[in-house]
C-alpha cells in the first residue's frame, strides 16, 4: 500500500518530525550558531517535502546530516537521517529508507532520548510497512505506542494507530482496521492536529471504498479533501482528487468522475508528478469519450500528445 503522496492505495502517514519535538536539543537561545542552523535545515527540508521538491529536501537533509555532525548534534543527526528516509520513501526506495531508519534509530537508542527513539521507532516501521515487511513493522508501531502512551504524546500515538490501522486492512481485519483509524481521529480531533486528521478521514474512506460503502467512502474523503485544501496540502489534494474520481466513477457519476479526475491532473501537472498526472489525464481522456463529451476528449487528447512529446519516450 502506497503513502498520501502516492496516487492509489491507504495513506500510511510519515513523520516529518511528525506529531513529536522538532527541536535539536536545547532552546535556540543556549545554543551555538551551527547547531541553530542545522535546526533551520530541517525545517527548510520539511516545507521542501511538504510541497514535493524531493531533491531539494534530499540536499538540504545531507547538508543537515554533515553539519550535525561537525558538531557533534546528535539529535540533529539522528532528524537528519530520518528525513533522508523520508525522501527516499517519496523517491519509491523503501529499502533506502529503511536503510537510513535503522541508523537513525541504532543512534537514538544510544542516547537514550525518548522522543528521538519515539521518532525513529514510528519513521522505521512506516519504512518497513512500505517495504513490505508487515511483521516488524507491527513490532515497531506496537513498541512505539507504549513509548508515546509513557511520554503521553497524543499526536505520535494517532500516527501510529492510523498505520497499525492500515496493517489491520492489509491483513484483512477491517474491524480492527476501522477501530484503529475511529481512534486516531478522535485523538488527532481532540489536539488539532488537522493534517493528520485528513489522513484519518480518507483512510476511512478507503475502507469503506473496499467494503462497497461508497456513499460512506465519498462523505470521508470530501472531509478529507476539505481539510487537505484549507492546510494547502498540494499533494494530499491531488490524491484526494483521484480517489474521489474513482469513487464517482464506481457509483456510475462519470460526469463527476470526469471533474474529479481532470483537478487531479491538473493537480499532479502543476507539482510535476508526472506519472500521476498522465494516468490521471488518461483516465480523463477515456471517461470523457464514454461521456460522449468529445471537444473535451480531443482537447485533453491534445494535452496527452504534448506532455508525451515533452517527456520523450519512457526510460
Amino acid at each position: 500500500m502506497n503513502a498520501r503522496f502516492f496516487t492509489a492505495g491507504m495513506v500510511l502517514t510519515l513523520w516529518a518530525c511528525g506529531a513529536l519535538s522538532c527541536s535539536s536539543g536545547p532552546d535556540r537561545e543556549v545554543r551555538g550558531l551551527l547547531a541553530n542552523r542545522v535546526t533551520d535545515l530541517h525545517e527548510q527540508g520539511r516545507r521542501f517535502l511538504k510541497h514535493g521538491e524531493t531533491s531539494r529536501a534530499k540536499t538540504v537533509f545531507e547538508k543537515a546530516r554533515r553539519l550535525a555532525a561537525s558538531v557533534d548534534d546528535l539529535p540533529g543527526v539522528i532528524q537528519a537521517l530520518n528525513g533522508l528516509g523520508r525522501v527516499a520513501i517519496e523517491e519509491g526506495v523503501p529499502t533506502q529508507a529503511v536503510a537510513w531508519h535503522r541508523q537513525a534509530l541504532e543512534m537514538a537508542e544510544k542516547t537514550g532520548d525518548s522522543a528521538a527513539i519515539l521518532q525513529s521507532v514510528g519513521h522505521l516501521g512506516a519504512a518497513l510497512h512500505q517495504a513490505g515487511q508487515w511483521d516488524e513493522a507491527m513490532g515497531l508501531y506496537q513498541r512505539g505506542l507504549q513509548v508515546a502512551k509513557q511520554v503521553a504524546d497524543r499526536e505520535t500515538e494517532a500516527v501510529l494507530l492510523n498505520n497499525v490501522g492500515l496493517l489491520e486492512q492489509q491483513h484483512g481485519n477491517e474491524l480492527a482496521a476501522e477501530r484503529s483509524f475511529q481512534q486516531a481521529l478522535e485523538i488527532n480531533r481532540a489536539v488539532g492536529a488537522r493534517q493528520a486528521e485528513a489522513s484519518n478521514q480518507v483512510n476511512l474512506g478507503l475502507l469503506s471504498e473496499s467494503r462497497g460503502r461508497l456513499d460512506e467512502a465519498r462523505r470521508y474523503v470530501e472531509q478529507g479533501l476539505a481539510l487537505d485544501k484549507l492546510l494547502e496540502n498540494q499533494l494530499g489534494v491531488a490524491a484526494d482528487l483521484s480517489i474521489l474520481s474513482r469513487i464517482a466513477e464506481k457509483q456510475g457519476r462519470k460526469d463527476a468522475a470526469l471533474e474529479y479526475g481532470e483537478r487531479a491532473y491538473r493537480g499532479y501537472q502543476a507539482l510535476g508528478g508526472n506519472d500521476r498526472a498522465m494516468a490521471e489525464l488518461t483516465r480523463a481522456i477515456r471517461l470523457a469519450k464514454e461521456l460522449g463529451v468529445l471537444e473535451k476528449a480531443q482537447r485533453l487528447g491534445a494535452e496527452l500528445m504534448s506532455e508525451e512529446r515533452r517527456l520523450g519516450p519512457p526510460k
